[in-house]
């Protein structure tokens, strides 16, 4: 019985931290967050070789002269063709309804030369924008 007790404080913090740590509980479990669902497609007739790589990222683009600010980002490597779904996911302490976001999408090679991007803003989450967005990328030559 002892040693049951005195075991049992250090199983207890074990099963504690592996809670915490688990990848489905993710960093912002328990705080309010919103999800911008994302589809990725291009209208080229062809099928991508394996081990190229689909970025998407929620951008604040509210400031005219300052690059913009990375909010949430999602990266995959592509298997088969599109559409490519993505969910990203924001902490909604994060979003000013004053700002501008705006998700934009690339493909890139498995060397890491740009093959696809996005040649138009996509408006989510403020002013009247949806958390939803559907991309159609652009070849890059």
């Amino acid at each position: 019985m002892r040693r049951f007790l005195t075991a049992l404080p250090l199983a207890l913090a074990v099963a504690l931290a592996s809670c915490a740590a688990t990848p489905e509980a993710g960093a912002d479990a328990g705080v309010d967050t919103t999800q911008v669902a994302v589809s990725v497609l291009y209208r080229e007739r062809t099928m991508l070789p394996p081990g190229h790589r689909l970025t998407v990222r929620l951008e604040d683009v509210s400031l005219a002269d300052a690059p913009a600010r990375v909010m949430a980002e999602a990266g995959e490597t592509l298997d088969g063709g599109p559409p490519y779904n993505v969910t990203l996911t924001v902490r909604n302490g994060d979003i000013d309804p004053r700002h501008t976001y705006a998700v934009r999408a690339e493909i890139r090679d498995p060397a890491g030369a740009l093959r696809f991007t996005t040649d138009t803003r996509h408006s989510v989450l403020t002013q009247g924008s949806s958390n939803r967005a559907d991309i159609v990328l652009v070849g890059v030559r």
